[in-house]
Protein backbone atom coordinates (compact mmCIF):
# COMPACT_ATOMS: atom_id res chain seq x y z
CA UNK A 1 0.00 0.00 0.00
CA UNK A 2 1.56 3.33 -1.06
CA UNK A 3 2.18 5.70 1.85
CA UNK A 4 2.00 9.49 1.51
CA UNK A 5 3.78 11.51 4.19
CA UNK A 6 1.93 14.81 4.73
CA UNK A 7 3.82 17.62 6.43
CA UNK A 8 1.06 20.07 7.39
CA UNK A 9 1.42 23.49 8.95
CA UNK A 10 -0.37 23.79 12.28
CA UNK A 11 -0.99 27.51 11.76
CA UNK A 12 -4.77 27.39 12.14
CA UNK A 13 -6.80 24.74 10.32
CA UNK A 14 -6.55 26.20 6.82
CA UNK A 15 -3.55 24.21 5.61
CA UNK A 16 -5.12 20.92 6.64
CA UNK A 17 -8.50 21.95 5.21
CA UNK A 18 -6.86 22.77 1.89
CA UNK A 19 -5.06 19.43 1.64
CA UNK A 20 -7.87 17.11 2.78
CA UNK A 21 -9.95 17.30 -0.46
CA UNK A 22 -6.87 16.34 -2.46
CA UNK A 23 -6.08 13.40 -0.18
CA UNK A 24 -9.67 12.16 -0.37
CA UNK A 25 -9.62 12.37 -4.16
CA UNK A 26 -6.24 10.64 -4.20
CA UNK A 27 -7.83 7.81 -2.22
CA UNK A 28 -10.69 7.56 -4.71
CA UNK A 29 -8.32 7.28 -7.65
CA UNK A 30 -5.80 5.02 -5.88
CA UNK A 31 -7.78 2.87 -3.48
CA UNK A 32 -4.73 1.40 -1.73
CA UNK A 33 -3.16 4.69 -0.68
CA UNK A 34 -2.80 5.65 2.98
CA UNK A 35 -1.42 8.81 4.56
CA UNK A 36 0.67 9.75 7.57
CA UNK A 37 -0.24 13.20 8.90
CA UNK A 38 2.79 14.93 10.40
CA UNK A 39 1.34 18.03 12.09
CA UNK A 40 0.13 19.78 15.22
CA UNK A 41 -3.36 20.17 13.75
CA UNK A 42 -5.57 18.14 16.13
CA UNK A 43 -6.44 14.61 15.01
CA UNK A 44 -10.10 15.40 15.68
CA UNK A 45 -10.08 17.77 12.69
CA UNK A 46 -9.31 14.92 10.31
CA UNK A 47 -11.87 12.56 11.84
CA UNK A 48 -14.62 14.78 10.45
CA UNK A 49 -13.18 15.28 6.96
CA UNK A 50 -10.58 12.71 5.90
CA UNK A 51 -12.08 9.58 4.35
CA UNK A 52 -9.00 7.49 3.52
CA UNK A 53 -6.81 5.43 5.90
CA UNK A 54 -4.63 7.76 7.93
CA UNK A 55 -2.29 7.90 10.87
CA UNK A 56 -1.62 11.03 12.92
CA UNK A 57 1.85 11.91 14.18
CA UNK A 58 2.17 14.99 16.39
CA UNK A 59 5.10 17.14 15.29
CA UNK A 60 5.65 20.88 14.84
CA UNK A 61 6.38 21.40 11.16
CA UNK A 62 6.76 25.17 11.00
CA UNK A 63 5.95 28.44 12.75
CA UNK A 64 3.51 30.19 10.46
CA UNK A 65 2.78 33.36 12.40
CA UNK A 66 2.35 34.04 16.10
CA UNK A 67 -1.13 35.48 16.56
CA UNK A 68 -3.25 36.93 19.33
CA UNK A 69 -6.60 35.79 18.00
CA UNK A 70 -7.37 35.49 14.29
CA UNK A 71 -6.95 39.18 13.45
CA UNK A 72 -3.75 40.22 15.21
CA UNK A 73 -0.26 39.04 14.19
CA UNK A 74 2.58 39.58 16.65
CA UNK A 75 5.37 40.37 14.21
CA UNK A 76 8.16 40.59 16.78
CA UNK A 77 7.25 37.28 18.41
CA UNK A 78 6.93 35.69 14.97
CA UNK A 79 10.53 36.57 14.12
CA UNK A 80 11.67 35.36 17.54
CA UNK A 81 9.87 32.05 17.04
CA UNK A 82 11.53 31.53 13.66
CA UNK A 83 14.95 32.20 15.18
CA UNK A 84 14.30 29.51 17.79
CA UNK A 85 12.87 27.09 15.21
CA UNK A 86 15.98 27.43 13.02
CA UNK A 87 18.35 27.02 15.95
CA UNK A 88 19.78 23.52 15.59
CA UNK A 89 18.21 23.21 12.13
CA UNK A 90 20.34 20.33 10.91
CA UNK A 91 19.40 18.21 13.92
CA UNK A 92 15.71 19.08 13.43
CA UNK A 93 15.86 18.02 9.78
CA UNK A 94 17.64 14.77 10.64
CA UNK A 95 14.98 13.92 13.22
CA UNK A 96 12.38 14.18 10.45
CA UNK A 97 14.58 12.20 8.07
CA UNK A 98 14.89 9.37 10.58
CA UNK A 99 11.10 9.37 11.10
CA UNK A 100 10.60 9.24 7.33
CA UNK A 101 13.03 6.36 6.88
CA UNK A 102 11.16 4.45 9.57
CA UNK A 103 7.83 5.01 7.77
CA UNK A 104 9.26 4.58 4.23
CA UNK A 105 6.79 6.86 2.38
CA UNK A 106 6.39 6.73 -1.38
CA UNK A 107 5.73 10.48 -1.58
CA UNK A 108 6.15 13.52 0.67
CA UNK A 109 3.62 16.37 0.40
CA UNK A 110 4.11 19.62 2.31
CA UNK A 111 1.55 22.36 2.94
CA UNK A 112 3.66 24.33 3.27
CA UNK A 113 6.39 23.46 5.78
CA UNK A 114 9.98 24.08 4.74
CA UNK A 115 11.01 21.50 7.35
CA UNK A 116 8.94 18.79 5.67
CA UNK A 117 10.40 19.71 2.29
CA UNK A 118 14.00 19.85 3.53
CA UNK A 119 13.61 16.46 5.22
CA UNK A 120 11.91 14.83 2.25
CA UNK A 121 14.66 15.99 -0.09
CA UNK A 122 17.43 14.97 2.34
CA UNK A 123 15.83 11.54 2.78
CA UNK A 124 15.62 11.03 -0.98
CA UNK A 125 11.84 10.75 -1.35
CA UNK A 126 9.82 12.51 -4.08
CA UNK A 127 8.74 15.76 -2.43
CA UNK A 128 5.91 18.01 -3.58
CA UNK A 129 4.69 21.32 -2.21
CA UNK A 130 0.99 22.11 -2.17
CA UNK A 131 -0.69 25.33 -1.06
CA UNK A 132 -1.97 28.77 -1.94
CA UNK A 133 0.70 30.60 0.08
CA UNK A 134 4.33 30.18 1.11
CA UNK A 135 5.93 31.33 4.34
CA UNK A 136 8.77 33.24 2.65
CA UNK A 137 6.20 35.50 0.98
CA UNK A 138 4.19 35.88 4.19
CA UNK A 139 7.30 36.92 6.12
CA UNK A 140 8.34 39.31 3.36
CA UNK A 141 5.45 41.53 4.53
CA UNK A 142 7.19 41.95 7.91
CA UNK A 143 10.82 42.43 6.84
CA UNK A 144 12.63 45.31 8.53
CA UNK A 145 14.81 46.89 5.81
CA UNK A 146 18.45 46.09 6.40
CA UNK A 147 17.77 43.53 9.14
CA UNK A 148 20.15 40.67 8.37
CA UNK A 149 18.43 38.28 10.83
CA UNK A 150 15.08 38.66 9.04
CA UNK A 151 16.62 38.33 5.59
CA UNK A 152 18.47 35.20 6.70
CA UNK A 153 15.24 33.52 7.86
CA UNK A 154 13.50 34.23 4.54
CA UNK A 155 16.52 33.03 2.57
CA UNK A 156 16.63 29.86 4.69
CA UNK A 157 12.98 29.06 3.89
CA UNK A 158 13.46 29.77 0.20
CA UNK A 159 16.51 27.53 0.04
CA UNK A 160 14.45 24.65 1.43
CA UNK A 161 11.54 25.34 -0.93
CA UNK A 162 13.88 25.17 -3.94
CA UNK A 163 14.33 21.44 -3.35
CA UNK A 164 10.76 20.39 -4.25
CA UNK A 165 10.09 18.32 -7.33
CA UNK A 166 6.93 20.37 -7.95
CA UNK A 167 4.79 23.06 -6.30
CA UNK A 168 1.02 22.80 -6.84
CA UNK A 169 -0.79 26.10 -6.30
CA UNK A 170 -4.60 26.11 -6.00
CA UNK A 171 -6.56 29.17 -7.07
CA UNK A 172 -6.67 31.74 -5.51
CA UNK A 173 -3.00 31.77 -4.58
CA UNK A 174 -0.19 34.24 -4.11
CA UNK A 175 2.82 34.90 -6.32
CA UNK A 176 5.54 32.35 -5.56
CA UNK A 177 9.21 33.02 -6.23
CA UNK A 178 11.04 30.27 -4.36
CA UNK A 179 9.91 27.13 -6.19
CA UNK A 180 11.58 25.86 -9.37
CA UNK A 181 8.29 24.76 -10.93
CA UNK A 182 4.74 25.84 -10.07
CA UNK A 183 1.64 24.14 -11.49
CA UNK A 184 -1.64 26.04 -11.09
CA UNK A 185 -4.92 24.24 -10.47
CA UNK A 186 -8.44 25.48 -9.78
CA UNK A 187 -9.94 25.86 -6.30
CA UNK A 188 -9.78 22.74 -4.12
CA UNK A 189 -12.94 21.81 -2.25
CA UNK A 190 -14.65 18.91 -0.54
CA UNK A 191 -17.86 17.68 -2.22
CA UNK A 192 -20.63 20.20 -1.70
CA UNK A 193 -23.12 19.95 1.16
CA UNK A 194 -26.67 20.82 0.17
CA UNK A 195 -28.51 23.31 2.44
CA UNK A 196 -31.20 21.93 4.74
CA UNK A 197 -33.34 23.52 7.46
CA UNK A 198 -32.25 21.35 10.36
CA UNK A 199 -30.39 24.07 12.25
CA UNK A 200 -33.19 26.57 11.81
CA UNK A 201 -35.60 24.09 13.40
CA UNK A 202 -33.10 23.28 16.14
CA UNK A 203 -32.75 26.97 17.01
CA UNK A 204 -36.51 27.61 16.73
CA UNK A 205 -35.89 30.42 14.28
CA UNK A 206 -38.67 32.52 12.79
CA UNK A 207 -39.04 32.38 9.03
CA UNK A 208 -37.84 35.96 8.62
CA UNK A 209 -34.69 35.60 10.71
CA UNK A 210 -31.27 35.29 9.05
CA UNK A 211 -28.66 32.91 10.46
CA UNK A 212 -25.15 34.44 10.62
CA UNK A 213 -22.21 32.07 11.06
CA UNK A 214 -19.22 33.78 12.69
CA UNK A 215 -16.26 31.63 11.62
CA UNK A 216 -12.70 32.95 11.81
CA UNK A 217 -10.82 29.68 11.35
CA UNK A 218 -8.70 27.50 13.58
CA UNK A 219 -7.28 30.36 15.67
CA UNK A 220 -10.34 31.10 17.84
CA UNK A 221 -11.85 34.47 18.60
CA UNK A 222 -11.19 35.53 22.16
CA UNK A 223 -14.01 38.06 22.20
CA UNK A 224 -17.10 39.05 20.24
CA UNK A 225 -19.30 42.09 21.03
CA UNK A 226 -22.06 39.84 22.33
CA UNK A 227 -24.19 42.53 23.99
CA UNK A 228 -24.32 44.64 20.84
CA UNK A 229 -25.12 41.89 18.36
CA UNK A 230 -27.69 40.29 20.65
CA UNK A 231 -29.68 43.49 20.13
CA UNK A 232 -29.76 43.09 16.33
CA UNK A 233 -33.32 42.04 15.53
CA UNK A 234 -33.92 39.75 12.59
CA UNK A 235 -30.71 37.79 13.06
CA UNK A 236 -29.44 34.72 14.88
CA UNK A 237 -25.71 34.21 15.37
CA UNK A 238 -23.62 31.06 15.74
CA UNK A 239 -20.02 31.61 16.84
CA UNK A 240 -17.48 28.99 15.77
CA UNK A 241 -15.32 27.77 18.64
CA UNK A 242 -15.71 27.53 22.37
CA UNK A 243 -16.68 31.12 23.23
CA UNK A 244 -19.23 31.17 26.07
CA UNK A 245 -22.46 32.50 24.57
CA UNK A 246 -24.83 31.36 27.31
CA UNK A 247 -27.49 33.79 28.42
CA UNK A 248 -27.98 35.51 25.08
CA UNK A 249 -31.23 35.33 23.16
CA UNK A 250 -29.86 35.51 19.62
CA UNK A 251 -26.36 34.02 20.01
CA UNK A 252 -25.15 30.45 20.29
CA UNK A 253 -21.96 28.47 19.82
CA UNK A 254 -21.36 25.97 17.01
CA UNK A 255 -19.93 23.59 19.60
CA UNK A 256 -23.39 23.34 21.19
CA UNK A 257 -25.14 22.48 17.91
CA UNK A 258 -23.42 19.11 17.56
CA UNK A 259 -23.18 19.14 13.75
CA UNK A 260 -20.14 19.20 11.44
CA UNK A 261 -18.92 22.68 10.55
CA UNK A 262 -19.69 22.30 6.84
CA UNK A 263 -23.25 21.26 7.65
CA UNK A 264 -23.66 24.42 9.73
CA UNK A 265 -22.07 26.51 6.98
CA UNK A 266 -24.44 25.18 4.33
CA UNK A 267 -27.47 25.93 6.52
CA UNK A 268 -26.42 29.52 7.26
CA UNK A 269 -27.62 32.63 5.45
CA UNK A 270 -24.56 34.84 5.91
CA UNK A 271 -20.95 34.06 6.84
CA UNK A 272 -18.75 36.48 8.77
CA UNK A 273 -15.07 35.60 8.59
CA UNK A 274 -11.53 36.73 7.93
CA UNK A 275 -10.28 36.01 4.40
CA UNK A 276 -9.10 32.41 4.79
CA UNK A 277 -8.91 29.90 1.95
CA UNK A 278 -11.29 27.08 2.85
CA UNK A 279 -14.14 29.17 4.26
CA UNK A 280 -13.98 31.78 1.49
CA UNK A 281 -13.90 29.30 -1.41
CA UNK A 282 -16.65 27.11 0.08
CA UNK A 283 -18.91 30.10 0.80
CA UNK A 284 -18.40 31.53 -2.68
CA UNK A 285 -19.39 28.17 -4.17
CA UNK A 286 -22.60 28.24 -2.10
CA UNK A 287 -23.42 31.73 -3.41
CA UNK A 288 -23.81 32.89 0.20
CA UNK A 289 -23.20 36.50 1.30
CA UNK A 290 -19.83 37.01 2.99
CA UNK A 291 -18.90 39.72 5.48
CA UNK A 292 -15.14 39.74 5.93
CA UNK A 293 -12.79 41.45 8.38
CA UNK A 294 -9.30 42.13 7.03
CA UNK A 295 -5.90 41.97 8.72
CA UNK A 296 -4.23 44.03 5.95
CA UNK A 297 -0.81 42.46 6.55
CA UNK A 298 -1.15 38.83 5.46
CA UNK A 299 0.11 37.78 2.03
CA UNK A 300 -2.84 35.73 0.77
CA UNK A 301 -5.53 38.15 1.94
CA UNK A 302 -5.73 40.29 -1.20
CA UNK A 303 -6.08 37.36 -3.65
CA UNK A 304 -8.88 35.96 -1.47
CA UNK A 305 -10.65 39.33 -1.27
CA UNK A 306 -10.36 39.72 -5.06
CA UNK A 307 -11.72 36.19 -5.56
CA UNK A 308 -14.62 36.89 -3.22
CA UNK A 309 -15.71 40.05 -5.03
CA UNK A 310 -15.19 38.58 -8.50
CA UNK A 311 -17.17 35.37 -7.98
CA UNK A 312 -19.20 35.96 -4.81
CA UNK A 313 -21.26 38.41 -2.77
CA UNK A 314 -19.12 40.22 -0.26
CA UNK A 315 -18.83 43.30 1.93
CA UNK A 316 -15.96 44.37 4.19
CA UNK A 317 -16.50 45.10 7.89
CA UNK A 318 -13.71 47.13 9.47
CA UNK A 319 -11.95 45.88 12.59
CA UNK A 320 -13.38 48.83 14.55
CA UNK A 321 -16.91 48.04 13.34
CA UNK A 322 -16.41 44.37 14.20
CA UNK A 323 -15.11 45.02 17.70
CA UNK A 324 -17.79 47.62 18.50
CA UNK A 325 -20.68 45.53 17.18
CA UNK A 326 -21.65 47.97 14.42
CA UNK A 327 -22.76 45.18 12.14
CA UNK A 328 -26.31 46.08 11.20
CA UNK A 329 -25.79 48.16 8.07
CA UNK A 330 -23.20 45.78 6.57
CA UNK A 331 -25.34 42.71 7.26
CA UNK A 332 -28.26 44.43 5.59
CA UNK A 333 -26.28 45.60 2.58
CA UNK A 334 -24.49 42.34 1.81
CA UNK A 335 -27.81 40.55 1.34
CA UNK A 336 -28.77 42.97 -1.43
CA UNK A 337 -25.65 42.28 -3.51
CA UNK A 338 -26.62 40.24 -6.60
CA UNK A 339 -24.81 37.11 -7.65
CA UNK A 340 -22.01 37.94 -10.10
CA UNK A 341 -22.33 37.02 -13.75
CA UNK A 342 -18.94 35.27 -13.76
CA UNK A 343 -18.87 31.74 -12.34
CA UNK A 344 -16.14 30.46 -10.05
CA UNK A 345 -13.32 28.67 -11.95
CA UNK A 346 -13.65 24.89 -12.32
CA UNK A 347 -12.46 22.94 -9.31
CA UNK A 348 -8.85 21.81 -9.39
CA UNK A 349 -8.88 18.88 -6.98
CA UNK A 350 -8.71 16.17 -9.65
CA UNK A 351 -5.99 17.97 -11.60
CA UNK A 352 -3.93 18.28 -8.42
CA UNK A 353 -4.27 14.52 -7.89
CA UNK A 354 -3.23 13.87 -11.49
CA UNK A 355 0.04 15.65 -10.73
CA UNK A 356 0.53 13.61 -7.53
CA UNK A 357 -0.20 10.27 -9.21
CA UNK A 358 2.75 10.79 -11.56
CA UNK A 359 5.04 10.51 -8.54
CA UNK A 360 3.26 7.45 -7.11
CA UNK A 361 3.36 5.66 -10.45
Amino acid sequence: MPLVWCSISGHGFGHAAQLVPVLNELGRQHSQVRVLLRTTTPAAFFQETLSIPWEWSHSQQDIGCIQHGPLSIDVEQTWNAYAQFHDGWKARVMDEVQAMHKAKPDLVISNISHLGIAAGVEAGYPTVGFGSLSWDQVLAEYLVPGCLEHETVVAHIRQAYQGVSLMIRPNPGIRMVAFPEVQDVGPVLLPSVEPETSIRRMLNMDSGERLVLIAFGGIPLSSVPLEQIDALEGYRFLVSGALDCRGYQRIGSTSEVGLPFRRILADSDIVMTKPGYATIVETVRLGMPIVYVRRHNFADEQPLVDFTHRYGRAQELSVNEFESGQWGSVLGHVQSIPLPKESMPPEGTKLAVDHLLKFLE
